[in-house]
């Protein structure tokens, strides 16, 4: 395996800017349509049908590749993401792809071009045919927009794209994770009357309310964590990202509204949680403690689980020990992925991927070589090998 020519095209993926739009205003570095350029030529470079569409809309291409083998008993997808974080206070220069030291810095390194470059330096013309001759299609995905909500692969799932096997490539340091919590966020919104500070009979107020309400918010989250767990996640978690209310020092305040965040495992029921805290403010109505309220559900990003037993986890397993000689553990996460709607369209997925998550978004970000190559190695191994 040629060490340069992998480097060589992260180092091209690197310097593709592709920031999502969300996070810079300047033109030059934003948006998906150059990475979907390059992919279109990496694509066709190895011999795949390209379709292209606009998930996000104009401007914000996604790009499909696919093998063309004669019979098809089996597909077999890999889906990237397109866009990377901003770069605003980054220590090195995000699009230079400087080598030092055994690591390749810039933006999108890690996050995830490197799983990009480490898949592709390894899907040659001879290794697809390969698998057309087994009756295997290849899909590879590039989406849109997964930095701010999943927005490409959601709306991409719901037009019914999928695969009998998927790898959601991120950087995962090459152990397979099969599983990861949703994330749930809420608007409460208290209402109460507003009145004189100086006659707190006269009015209902909304933030004195929340001595009532937080503890119980806190006790509902905690009575869930006790009945739920999950054997690689954990528990769910409860972070409550802002509260917001009244207007100044003698005015009692009439409205409240706090902003939630629940991170979920699977096997919670996901409508327990805002049925309850809804219970109670109906409650603290009843008692005259607030006139109105409502737990509303404003952003769904959700779960996935994948079982250890599963073929596709098994196939990796082996492919990674035969690589390394080394167990594969797998593991679970508290960050999301693609794998949350692909999970609906694919029956077997897991998320797999060179680098370290801790070096992603970084001021300095970079991925080891030696990361990048064990993912090629591993990757070759598993196709090599698959049925």
């Amino acid at each position: 395996m040629s060490t340069s020519a992998l480097t060589d095209l992260l180092s091209q993926l690197v310097s593709t800017p592709s920031v999502n739009p969300a996070h810079s205003e300047d033109p030059s570095i934003t948006g998906e349509e150059r990475m979907a350029e390059l992919f279109i030529s990496l694509f066709k470079a190895r011999g795949l049908s390209v379709e292209v569409t606009h998930p996000m809309g104009a401007g914000r291409p996604a790009v499909i590749g696919r093998s063309q083998p004669a019979a098809v008993h089996k597909t077999l997808m890999f889906e990237m993401h397109l866009d990377t974080v901003g770069i605003a206070h980054m220590t090195v220069d995000p699009f230079l792809a400087q080598i030092e030291n055994g690591k390749l810095y810039g933006r999108g390194s890690c996050d995830m071009k490197g799983a990009m470059a480490s898949l592709f330096h390894i899907l040659t013309p001879e290794r697809i045919e390969s698998l057309n001759q087994k009756g295997i299609e290849l899909i590879l995905v590039g989406a849109p927009d997964e930095e701010t909500g999943l927005g490409g692969s959601t709306r991409m799932a719901a037009e019914g794209l999928g695969a009998d096997i998927a790898f959601v490539l991120e950087p995962t340091q090459c152990l397979p994770v099969i599983a990861h919590k949703g994330a749930l966020w809420y608007d409460v919104e208290l209402k109460g009357r507003s009145g004189h500070g100086s006659q707190p009979q006269s009015g209902v107020s909304t933030n004195a309310a929340l001595s009532d309400f937080l503890p119980a918010l806190f006790d509902i989250h905690q009575q869930l964590t006790q009945e739920y767990s999950h054997p690689l996640l954990g528990n769910s978690t409860l972070n409550i990202g802002k509260i917001e209310g009244g207007q100044t020092y003698n005015i009692i305040p009439e409205r409240t509204l706090l902003q939630l965040d629940r991170r979920v495992i699977p096997n919670e029921p996901s409508q327990l949680f805002p049925d309850q805290v809804n219970r109670k403010i109906q409650d603290m109505i009843t008692a005259g403690l607030l006139l109105d309220g409502r737990c509303t559900l404003t952003s769904e990003t959700t779960s996935f689980s994948t079982s250890d037993q599963s073929p596709l986890v098994k196939d990796l397993q082996q492919a990674i020990t035969r690589v390394t000689g080394e167990p594969a553990p797998c593991s679970g996460t508290s960050w999301v992925s693609d794998a949350s709607p692909f999970s609906q369209t694919c029956e077997q997925i897991l998320v797999f991927g060179p680098g370290d998550i801790a070096q992603a978004h970084t001021d300095n970000e970079f991925i080891e070589i030696a990361q990048l190559e064990r993912a090629a190695s591993i990757f070759a191994d598993f196709l090599d090998h698959f049925e």
